[in-house]
C-alpha cells in the first residue's frame, strides 16, 4: 500500500483549494452578479488567503521528499512531474501576490489577470493529477478518470471557498445563486466520485484494494451529502444564515480531505 504521506495531502488539498478558488472567484468576478463594492472587498480577502495557501503547499510539498532541499534539486530535471509542480505553483503565487498588491491599493485587478491566472490553475491541476496518472505501478490511479477527480476536487473547494465568503455580504440574489452553484457543483462532485469508486471496483482487477468503507462513509456522509443537503436548503430560502455557508466550507474541507486518505490508501503496487 502507497504510504499515507500527511504533508502530500496537505499539499494536494491546499493546491485545490488555491486554483478553484481562484478560478470560481475569476468567473465569480466576471458573472456581474456582485456588486462592485463586494468584489472589491471580496478580493481583498481571497488573493492573500490564497498566496498564504499556495506558500504553505510548497513548503508540504518540499517537506514530503524527506529533506527539503531535494526539491531544488528537481529543478536539475525541468520536465519531470515535481519539478513542473514548482514551476506551475510558483507561476500562481506571482500572479496572487500581484493581486493581492493591487487589491490592497484599492486597484481593480486587471480582467487579464484574472485570464493568466485562471490558465495557469488548469495546467496545475492537470500537472497535479497527472503526476499519479503516469505514476508506475498504481493501478488505482493510471487512467483519465485521476484527472477528472483533480479537477472535481478543486472546483467543489474553490465554490465552498468564494460561498462562504459572499456569503458575509448582505446581497440576498447572489447568495442565492452561489448557492445554487454549490448544489450544482457537489451533485457533479457525487458523479465523479462514483465514476472513481467504480473504475477501482470493475476495472483494476488484477490486485486486491485495501478496504476503505469507513471512510468511504464518512467521505460521502460529511463531504458530499451534508454540503448538497444545505446548498439546497439555502437555495430555497430555509437556510440563509452566514453560519450555513461556513458549515458548506467546513464539510467540503473535511470530505477532500478524507478523500485524498482514500485515493492514497488505494495507491496499491503491483
Amino acid at each position: 500500500m502507497a504510504e499515507l504521506n500527511i504533508p502530500l495531502i496537505v499539499f494536494t488539498l491546499l493546491i485545490g483549494l488555491s486554483t478553484g478558488t481562484f478560478l470560481l472567484f475569476a468567473l465569480w468576478q466576471a458573472s456581474g452578479i456582485p456588486s462592485e463594492e463586494v468584489r472589491k472587498k471580496l478580493s481583498r480577502q481571497v488573493m492573500p488567503l490564497l498566496l498564504v495557501c499556495v506558500g504553505i503547499a510548497l513548503l508540504a510539498s518540499a517537506t514530503h521528499l524527506g529533506k527539503p532541499f531535494r526539491f531544488l534539486n528537481a529543478f536539475h530535471n525541468l520536465g519531470s512531474m515535481i519539478a513542473q509542480e514548482g514551476i506551475w505553483s510558483i507561476a500562481l503565487g506571482i500572479i496572487l501576490l500581484i493581486a493581492t498588491v493591487l487589491a490592497f491599493k484599492d486597484k481593480k485587478i486587471p480582467e487579464a489577470l484574472y485570464i493568466i491566472g485562471s490558465f495557469i490553475s488548469c495546467g496545475l491541476i492537470l500537472v497535479c493529477s497527472l503526476v499519479y496518472v503516469r505514476a508506475n505501478g498504481f493501478p488505482a490511479w493510471s487512467n483519465g478518470i485521476t484527472i477528472v477527480y483533480y479537477f472535481g476536487s478543486a472546483v467543489l473547494l474553490g465554490v465552498a471557498v468564494v460561498y462562504a465568503l459572499n456569503m458575509q455580504q448582505t446581497e440576498e440574489k447572489a447568495n442565492k445563486k452561489m448557492a445554487f452553484v454549490a448544489l450544482t457543483t457537489v451533485c457533479a462532485q457525487i458523479i465523479v466520485s462514483l465514476a472513481f469508486f467504480l473504475q477501482l471496483h470493475l476495472r483494476v482487477m488484477d490486485v486486491v484494494l485495501p478496504s476503505t468503507i469507513g471512510l468511504d462513509i464518512v467521505r460521502w456522509g460529511i463531504g458530499l451529502i451534508t454540503p448538497a443537503v444545505i446548498a439546497y436548503l439555502a437555495m430555497n430560502g430555509k437556510m440563509s444564515s452566514k453560519s450555513t455557508a461556513k458549515l458548506f466550507l467546513v464539510c467540503v474541507v473535511v470530505g477532500e480531505v478524507f478523500s485524498r486518505l482514500i485515493f492514497f490508501t488505494q495507491g496499491v503496487h503491483l
